[in-house]
């Protein structure tokens, strides 16, 4: 039996200065794929490719395009919360969508995800 996924909705869903909810709305982004620890997907979101993986049993999505040269992060490698860059080998937090090393200087966007009924849903603030 796979333990229960836990998700990243409550702080990133919330207005930290103002103690509210974001305006925002969850969408669904597909089926779950990233079952196993480790395992990424991409999904699409209207045009928007998020990358999900699964940490140890809690999913992450950030934004699947590195913010240096537009390189699809999926293809890169995933070692703990941090996704390194198949093009120049930048990292990112998956955690916190922080660029933890050159050639990237700009972070990317983090989604809350849940898991409701199989499927993967993300929120997209307004």
């Amino acid at each position: 039996m796979r333990p229960p996924f836990t998700s990243r909705d409550a702080e990133k869903t919330m207005d930290s200065e103002h103690g509210q909810q974001k305006p925002g709305r969850w969408v669904d982004a597909g089926p779950l794929e990233a079952r196993e620890p480790g395992h990424i997907q991409v999904v699409n979101i209207g045009g928007l490719k998020v990358l999900v993986a699964n940490v140890d049993g809690e999913l992450l999505a950030v934004a699947d395009t590195c913010t240096h040269e537009d390189a699809s992060l999926a293809t890169g490698s995933l070692k703990g919360d941090q996704i390194k860059c198949p093009l120049h080998g930048s990292r990112f937090c998956l955690r916190t969508g922080r660029a933890l090393d050159e050639p990237a200087e700009v972070d990317l966007e983090c989604f809350a995800t849940r898991v409701v009924n199989d499927r993967v849903q993300l929120f997209l603030a307004e």
